[in-house]
């Protein structure tokens, strides 16, 4: 029998070692396969992450910038796509918002957060959807001027009335169809106050309602001027459409936009609505009701100047001649209102919170009740909020 001898076995160390470079070579790869796919996933569970965190940033935005004169008056099912939003710094992550109206109060808000590359390609895209409902202000109004101080009248020639009224025009909505809103309530006084009301017997005989004066009402205290039911006053100028700062006389008038379809120009801070439904009235802001906020120690209104809505004054309201408002007006100071065309339809409030603020109405001044136009600019002013449980999910 053949002995096999050393020499035939040459070439095993070849073989040997091209086994052993292909098995490390496989473990190589392997590891880099492995590392690349984490890299890869961990690269995208950021780019989700990302556009998780602009998809939830989507709803924020639009609750922290309600727009009331659009999203308030859209119809029950409605749908509106409210354009696209940047996370800050970013370019490269977004979000797109879907408004839904789903009854007078509930509104569904989807967005749509997308993480891109330089070139604007899809990288990771996430759905958030959120519940808010409406925030409405509650003002339990009982008088056309409600005062915590007297008022002292200045001549025969001013009209004050709490009988209930509906402005001209305002009984129908934009599409000619009853407005449940504007409707006529219980008559309420002309004058309330926690103190005197400052009416003489010259004076009884241009104030009406039912009665026309109520005097010393425990009802008229801080609470009332600064309590509305959920929403306080300090909410209220906080979620306010317009600021004014300046005191120098304002002339706010309804303006539309430039170019077509010509809109109702809410970015105009003089633009405060429009309380006419008479011939010659701009119609497309017969339905923005904005709440105006004037921060100064004084707000001074003259002549020619219109408006509607829901008005708060941190100091005194001075109106010196030919001013309109339909609405409701809640003053921190006093009031003094003076010239001739002054109409205010709804209610106006003054706390009169420091020592030396008084009230006087003089001149040509019509002061009228009106339930409707306090509602109307109780739901035109009326800002959403995210529901207290569970008010958003991730849908995908």
């Amino acid at each position: 029998m053949r002995t096999p001898r050393l020499t035939d076995e040459r070439g095993m160390a070849l073989a040997v070692a091209i086994f052993a470079l292909v098995v490390i070579g496989a473990l190589v790869a392997g590891a880099f396969y492995a590392g690349t796919l984490e890299q890869r996933t961990g690269r995208n569970t950021l780019y989700g992450a990302e556009a998780a965190q602009a998809a939830e940033a989507g709803p924020m935005t639009v609750l922290s910038n309600w727009d009331q004169y659009s999203l308030n008056n859209m119809a029950v099912g409605g749908s509106t796509a409210l354009g696209t939003g940047y996370l800050t710094g970013r370019t490269d992550v977004k979000y797109s918002n879907t408004v839904t109206r789903l009854n007078n109060e509930l509104f569904l808000l989807t967005s749509l957060g997308s993480r891109t590359d330089a070139a604007g390609s899809e990288l990771a895209q996430r759905t958030v959807a959120t519940l808010a409902r409406l925030s409405f202000v509650s003002v339990k109004v009982k008088a056309a001027v409600t005062v915590t101080k007297p008022i002292t009248f200045n001549g025969n020639a001013f009209a004050i009335s709490g009988n209930d009224s509906i402005p001209q025009g305002w009984s129908k909505d934009t599409l000619g169809n009853n407005d449940p809103n504007c409707t006529l309530g219980a008559n309420q006084a002309g004058i309330r106050s926690a103190t005197g009301t400052g009416a003489n017997n010259g004076d009884l005989t241009k104030i009406a309602g039912n009665p026309p004066v109520v005097a010393d009402d425990p009802n008229v205290n801080a609470d009332f001027f600064n309590v509305f039911g959920d929403v306080t006053f300090d909410e209220l100028k906080k979620n306010a459409d317009i600021v004014v700062t300046a005191i120098t006389p304002q002339q706010p008038t309804p303006t539309l936009m430039a170019a077509a379809p010509f809109k109702c120009n809410i970015g105009d801070p003089n633009n405060w609505g429009e309380p006419l439904r008479t011939a010659g009235y701009i119609k497309a802001c017969s339905t923005y009701f904005p709440v105006v906020y004037a921060s100064g120690s004084q707000l001074k209104l003259s002549g020619g100047a219109r408006g509607q809505g829901l008005l708060l004054v941190e100091g005194d309201l001075e109106i010196v001649g030919g001013f309109e408002f339909s609405g409701l007006i809640v003053a921190k100071g006093g009031i003094k209102i003076s010239g001739t065309g002054n109409k205010i339809t709804g209610s106006l409030l003054a706390q009169d919170v420091a020592i030396d603020d008084k009230n006087t109405i003089s001149g040509n001044t019509t002061l009228q009740f009106s339930s409707c136009a306090v509602n109307k600019a109780v739901q035109g002013s009326a800002f959403a909020e995210p529901l207290a449980y569970r008010s958003w999910v991730q849908v995908y």
